[in-house]
């Protein structure tokens, strides 16, 4: 999911979800009485999601990190929003075993939005992302999908011959959710058990709906991991054959192209947790924090 100029153009399902749910949670995040609020962002991607929808829910003096694992969406977020103030960009895995030591315990507020189910292993990446949160506390929101239709094509096309030596490792990209009979319950324990005390986690099914084959298709070759690998010359027959498969799963509407649609059903886990619920209290008596941008008061 390298293709930081085409996600930018081609991800309305995020944009649209985490829209909603920042509404629905914008007074819930327990902001700061001081206006110095730091919010960690991750899986920022093209950068977009974070600039239209939650950096304008920052106080005039926070400061916003977003970070990603793919240097080439970092790249692009800092170039694109390289005149934002207080704002800056940077790679960041947060599935890995150790957390920069400049990012450890430095943030108010973590958020992700279509990141986690990308993480194998959920654990780690939810012990990384308390532990980003000031020791006196901090809370997080994050949205990811427990499961797709998107995850049955794919495993349907790494049985064909032409495609399987590209796909070999599918499970891993595949969201850790998606065989979970419960995944909300399965989810609330993780966060039980890296320490979050107060946590709220649903799953809502959602359906969105792509207008034409063309919209389907980029919005596919913006986030699969797959066509990276292979000649640009297969890509387009890639993707005919993904349509293939999805007009199997009987997910169209509409015969012609004019009024043809694609439906995608899909689990999504949205999960509010706070670090301690003594949060607000305890900032009142904490002293300035520093700048988490150098030379930046």
């Amino acid at each position: 999911m390298n293709q930081a100029s085409l996600y930018q153009h081609a991800n309305q399902v995020q944009r649209h979800d985490a829209k909603l749910i920042l509404d629905e949670f914008a007074s819930t995040l327990q902001w700061r009485t001081d206006g110095e609020d730091t919010l960690l962002d991750v899986g920022s991607g093209s950068g977009n999601v974070l600039m239209d929808f939650v950096k304008p829910l920052l106080p005039s003096r926070g400061q916003l990190v977003g970070t990603d694992i793919s240097s080439q969406m970092v790249g692009y977020a800092s170039k694109h929003y390289q005149r934002e103030e207080r704002t800056r960009f940077q790679v960041l895995d947060i599935g890995c075993e150790s957390l920069p030591q400049e990012l450890r315990g430095r943030f108010d507020h973590v958020t992700s939005f279509y990141c986690l189910h990308w993480v194998q292993n959920l654990k780690g990446a939810l012990g990384n992302i308390y532990n980003l949160l000031r020791p006196e506390g901090g809370d997080c929101l994050l949205a990811f999908l427990a499961s797709n239709p998107v995850y049955e094509v794919y495993k349907i096309l790494k049985t064909k011959e032409k495609w399987s030596s590209y796909m070999q490792d599918v499970e891993q990209f595949i969201s850790p959710l998606h065989y979970s009979l419960n995944p909300g319950e399965e989810f609330s324990q993780l966060l039980n058990e890296v320490g979050f005390i107060h946590h709220n986690v649903e799953i809502r099914n959602e359906v969105f709906v792509y207008e034409g084959v063309r919209t389907l298709k980029d919005n596919v070759k913006a986030i699969c991991p797959f066509l990276e690998r292979m000649p640009s010359t297969l890509h387009e027959d890639f993707l005919d054959d993904f349509i293939e498969i999805v007009i199997s799963m009987n997910l169209q509407q509409g015969e012609s192209n004019q009024d043809q649609k694609f439906l995608s059903p899909y689990k999504l886990v949205v999960a509010y947790a706070r670090k301690s619920p003594e949060f607000v209290n305890n900032v009142l008596l904490e002293p300035p924090h520093q700048s988490i941008f150098k030379g930046v008061d």
